[in-house]
């Protein structure tokens, strides 16, 4: 078994994001689909469309409900919108989509779990990130047995990133046997990883991402106070989601994300000042 070191990147933005075909074109850079918002949450679809188009990403299709069709299709005309009830539609939108975000804004109601499953079990093989709301649902009594659908998923290979805050790594905990009940987020971090065999974003002020087998990446040299900010996740889950749209690997996208993340975020409290910094900030000094 290959010894797991602790590393840490180094690269700039430009070279953390993958190389582009100069004869490439839209279909050549990955279609990603988001599954994001309720009512009330527009805003976290919009941030992870921008985010993921901002990364490369060649097309972005965001299903979100009928009420918040026109503050999308405002604010990102860029993105395709899709109905926000696709459940017997997969077999439809599987074959268009490349890479899956759900989770964030969507709700922990039980037409959110009903969507979820539906994604989570009718998008086959691809890659897929789990963020916010789909990590409570899956924590949650209600969606709980979806946390057997996500182990058995990992074992039949398929990539799947989580990307919990602390507080969402202890929910998740409740699922994991013998899981630890305090430590670092490392800790934490690692136990989920191993139990749910995927690739865990451990977000904080010092950012593990953690995939069974790989060497730990630590983002502890970049990033500020001002990223502390609603939606600073949601841009995160759609910069991973547009660098796994590109082909890169999990292990790959979510660290050269967490890395991306963070030193846009770094730009932008330079151009503005930490405490006038919002997550959209994040999204526009992507360069």
């Amino acid at each position: 078994m290959k010894e797991r070191k602790m590393i840490r990147l180094s690269q700039s933005i430009r070279e953390c994001l993958p190389e582009r075909n100069p004869s490439g074109h839209k279909g050549n850079f990955g279609k990603a689909f988001i599954y994001s918002g309720s009512f009330g949450s527009a805003g976290c679809a919009i941030l992870a469309g921008r985010a993921a188009y901002r990364t490369g990403a060649g097309m972005v299709r965001i299903s979100s409900p009928e009420c918040n069709r026109i503050i999308i299709q405002t604010a990102l005309p860029e993105a395709l919108y899709d109905t926000g009830s696709f459940a017997g539609r997969m077999h439809i939108l599987g074959k268009w989509s490349d890479v899956y975000l759900a989770g964030p804004g969507i709700g922990t109601d039980a037409e959110a779990i009903s969507q979820l499953d539906a994604l989570m079990n009718g998008s086959g093989s691809k890659p897929l990130v789990l963020d916010a709301d789909a990590l409570t649902i899956i924590s949650s009594d209600a969606g709980r047995y979806l946390s057997d659908d996500l182990r058995r998923m990992t074992a039949e290979g398929r990539q799947i990133i989580l990307t919990p805050h602390e507080g969402e790594l202890h929910r998740l905990l409740k699922i994991v046997p013998d899981a630890p009940t305090d430590g670092d987020r490392l800790s934490l971090g690692m136990a989920v990883s191993e139990y749910f065999g995927c690739t865990v974003v451990a977000k904080g002020d010092v950012t593990y991402t953690i995939t069974p087998g790989e060497d730990i990446v630590c983002n502890d040299d970049c990033g500020n106070s001002g990223m502390a900010t609603a939606g600073s996740g949601d841009v995160l889950a759609g910069i991973i989601t547009g660098l796994l749209a590109q082909g890169l690997d999990a292990h790959a996208a979510a660290s050269r994300g967490v890395r991306i993340h963070a030193l846009a975020g770094d730009r932008a409290a330079e151009a503005k000042c930490e405490h006038a910094l919002m997550a959209g900030d994040i999204a526009e000094y992507i360069f």
